[in-house]
C-alpha cells in the first residue's frame, strides 16, 4: 500500500518528509506578554538550565530544551499559571500573519484550543478585542479555560458555524483568522494516527468546507482588512488550492499579501524557502495564473509541524448584510456604586488598582467579570457563551472575593494583605495543607512566590487557609 505522502514526490524531498514525520515534535513554548515580559522568562530560562531556541516567525516563541525532563513542562509553574503557553512553533505563524495591531477588532472563526485567540488577545495589548468562536461543546470548553488562565480580558466566545459570520456580520472585522479544520497530515508528529484520515474522499469534504469557511472570512472583513488562512495539514486541495478559487470568485476584491511585507517584531526569518515550496504546488493546479506569495512549512524544513498560511487582503466589497436584530447579552453591567465600592475595598485592603482605564465589570449568574469597555459596546446578533476574565464572587463578608485567573493576572501588584511565601509553605500549600502566618493578618491575603501571585488565602488567628484551586494543586503534583 502506498503511504499518502508518496504524492508529494514531485513536490519535495518524501524520503527527508517520511523521516522528520516520524521524530517526536521539539518542545515549544509561547510567553504570554499579558503576564510576562519576554526578557523575564529568558531569565527564567537559564535559571531552569533551559536551552532555547527563538522560533523564527514569533517573537514571543521559544524552542525548549532542557537535560533535566524530570518535570514535565506542562508542570511547569509558569505554565500553570498561564504566563507560558505550549505551542508548536508552526502554529504561532497565522498570528505572526495577521499581525494583530491595538485597538482592532478581530474574529479568529476556529478558535478552539485557544492557542491563537490567546496569542492575538496578548498581541493587542489591552486594547481591541477578539471574537472567539467555534462550535462544539467540548472544544469550547477548552477555549474558555484557555482564556481564563491567560487573563484574556477582551474576548468573547461565539458559538456558531463559520459560515454564519459572512451572512449576518458582513465587514465588521478589521482582521480575521480562519484556521480551518482540516485532515491533519502535518500534525503526525504528535499523532501517530493522523494519517488515518486523509483519504481523498475525506479530503474533499474537508476542502468544501473549507472554501465556504474562507468566503464567509471574507465577507465578514471589511474593505482594506486582512484576512489569514492556514492549516495543519499538506494536501494541496486544502491549502493552495482553496486559496486560487477565493481569488477567482473574487479577482478584483481580493489581493495576496506578500507576507515578506509583514513586520515580524524582533525576529529575523527568511521565508523565501516556504513561499517557493508553495509556488512549486501552485503551478500544478488548474486556477494557477502567476506566483501567489504563500508559505508552505514542510515538516522537514524548519523540524516543525507540517502547517499552511496565506495572507489575504480585502480591497472591495464581496457581500451585503442581512438584516438581524441584536441580541442582548446575558451580562449584566453593575451599577457604578457598586463597581466604586468593590475598587476601594482593593485598593484599601490589597493596596491594588483592581481596573484598568477602558476596563469595567459585568455580573453573570451571580459571579463579576472584567472586561473591556470596547467591547462591551460591539454588538452581537447572537448570544455569547462566555465574556471578559472572571473576576469574583459575591460573598457576605467583603465586598467581593477574587478569582484565581484575576489574580494571576493582576495579584502580583498587591501590595497588602501579602505573604510572600518560602519554599516550605510553598511546599506546604502544594499538598493541600494550611500554613501560619503573623496574628496580625486577618481576612484576604494574597500568596506570592518569587515576585509572582500563586493564588490566595484566608487568616484568621495566626493561621491561613489554604484556596489554592486543587486542580492547580493536582496538576503540579
Amino acid at each position: 500500500m502506498d503511504h499518502p505522502f508518496d504524492r508529494y514526490s514531485e513536490y519535495t524531498d518524501v524520503a527527508a518528509l517520511k523521516e522528520f514525520s516520524s521524530k517526536p515534535l521539539r518542545k515549544c513554548m509561547r510567553v504570554n506578554t499579558l503576564k510576562m515580559d519576554i526578557s523575564d522568562f529568558e531569565n527564567y530560562a537559564k535559571e531552569q538550565k533551559w536551552d532555547l531556541q527563538a522560533v523564527p516567525w514569533c517573537q514571543e516563541g521559544f524552542i525548549v530544551d532542557r537535560e533535566d525532563r524530570t518535570i514535565p513542562l506542562g508542570k511547569d509553574l509558569l505554565h500553570v499559571l498561564g504566563y507560558t503557553y505550549m505551542q508548536e512553533a508552526s502554529s504561532m505563524l497565522p498570528v505572526a500573519m495577521l499581525d494583530p495591531r491595538p485597538g482592532e477588532k478581530i474574529l479568529d472563526m476556529a478558535a478552539a484550543p485557544g492557542s491563537k485567540s490567546t496569542q492575538i488577545v496578548a498581541r493587542l495589548k489591552g486594547r481591541g478585542f477578539v471574537v472567539c468562536n467555534d462550535m462544539q461543546e467540548m472544544r469550547l470548553k477548552t477555549l474558555r479555560e484557555a482564556l481564563r488562565r491567560l487573563g484574556c480580558i477582551n474576548a468573547i466566545v461565539t458559538k456558531k458555524k463559520g459560515q454564519w459570520f459572512g451572512k449576518y456580520m458582513v465587514g465588521r472585522f478589521d482582521k480575521v483568522l480562519i484556521d480551518a479544520p482540516c485532515t491533519g497530515q502535518g500534525t503526525v508528529r504528535k499523532d501517530k494516527t493522523a494519517l488515518q484520515y486523509c483519504s481523498l474522499d475525506s479530503i474533499g469534504k474537508n476542502a468544501k468546507l473549507q472554501r465556504e469557511l474562507i468566503e464567509s472570512a471574507v465577507h465578514a472583513t471589511k474593505i482594506g482588512g486582512r484576512i489569514v488562512y492556514s492549516t495543519c495539514t499538506l494536501t494541496p486541495e486544502e491549502n493552495e488550492e482553496v486559496v486560487l478559487s477565493i481569488l477567482k470568485k473574487y479577482p478584483e476584491q481580493l489581493e495576496v499579501v506578500d507576507p515578506r511585507a509583514i513586520p515580524l517584531e524582533g525576529r529575523q526569518w527568511n521565508m523565501n524557502k516556504a513561499i517557493e515550496d508553495s509556488i512549486i504546488i501552485q503551478k500544478d493546479l488548474a486556477d494557477y495564473e502567476s506566483d501567489r506569495p504563500m508559505l508552505r512549512i514542510w515538516p522537514q524544513t524548519y523540524d516543525s509541524e507540517g502547517f499552511f498560511c496565506a495572507v489575504l487582503k480585502k480591497t472591495g466589497p464581496t457581500s451585503e448584510p442581512l438584516l438581524t436584530e441584536i441580541i442582548r447579552p446575558r451580562e449584566e453591567i453593575i451599577p457604578r456604586s457598586r463597581e466604586n465600592a468593590i475598587s476601594h475595598y482593593l485598593r484599601d485592603h490589597f493596596g491594588m488598582e483592581p481596573l484598568g482605564e477602558d476596563e469595567m465589570l459585568i455580573e453573570h449568574d451571580g459571579r463579576y467579570l472584567i472586561v473591556s469597555k470596547e467591547l462591551m459596546r460591539f454588538k452581537l446578533p447572537t448570544q455569547n457563551v462566555g465574556c471578559g476574565l472572571p473576576f469574583g464572587k459575591k460573598i457576605t463578608s467583603d465586598p467581593v472575593l477574587l478569582d484565581h485567573d484575576y489574580l494571576t493576572l493582576r495579584g502580583s501588584i498587591a501590595t497588602k494583605h501579602v505573604i510572600d511565601l518560602t519554599d516550605e509553605q510553598w511546599k506546604t500549600l502544594m499538598s493541600g495543607q494550611d500554613i501560619s502566618c503573623s496574628k496580625d493578618l486577618e481576612g484576604h491575603v494574597i500568596f506570592h512566590k518569587n515576585g509572582r501571585c500563586v493564588g490566595r488565602g484566608r487568616a484568621k488567628r495566626g493561621i491561613c487557609k489554604n484556596q489554592i484551586p486543587r486542580w492547580m494543586i493536582s496538576i503540579i503534583n
